[in-house]
């Protein structure tokens, strides 16, 4: 099962979720008690919401425990608003693509879980995609697809019920 956290409140450093306490991101994700596999490690990505028009993103396809690169930004970045997953892949490659949450326009997305047979209507889903944009899907994991396709909704305003 992933990991993942949405913070909404006063600006924070993105350290105190990531690396705080016992039960922090990056704690979970090494010492998982309640998932089935009791690490994740395909990766980890964190969005955040700044002085920027879009969000900033930043992806890798280290276990978030391992990687050098994640602790500095965390005590750098501070946020009103910030999304972070940790990925335990469920049928796609570990690539930096595939690793949440994901980035359109001002809009940061991720979920936790699959969807279930995604190979058989995945082309199905695919050229429910408006064709503008498609050439954004980069990765190959489900929840790419689903974020297009509610994408396209947003753009034209529309509200799926």
């Amino acid at each position: 099962m992933c990991r993942w956290l949405a913070y909404s409140g006063s600006p924070i450093l993105l350290k105190e979720v990531l690396y705080g306490g016992p039960n922090s991101l990056v704690d979970q994700s090494l010492h998982s008690r309640l998932g089935a596999e009791p690490t994740n490690g395909d990766g980890f990505g964190f969005g955040w919401y700044g002085d920027q028009p879009t969000p900033g993103v930043f992806h890798s396809i280290e276990p978030a425990w391992n990687d050098s690169n994640l602790r500095d930004p965390s005590e750098h970045i501070s946020s009103p608003l910030f999304f972070t997953h940790i990925r335990a892949a469920i049928g796609s490659a570990v690539q930096q693509t595939n690793c949440h949450p994901l980035r359109h326009d001002h809009w940061l997305f991720m979920h936790n879980g699959y969807i279930n047979d995604f190979a058989t209507i995945k082309r199905d889903l695919i050229l429910a995609v408006v064709p503008s944009l498609y050439p954004q899907i980069q990765g190959q994991a489900d929840t790419e697809v689903v974020f297009y396709l509610g994408s396209a909704d947003r753009a034209m305003g529309r509200r799926r019920e």
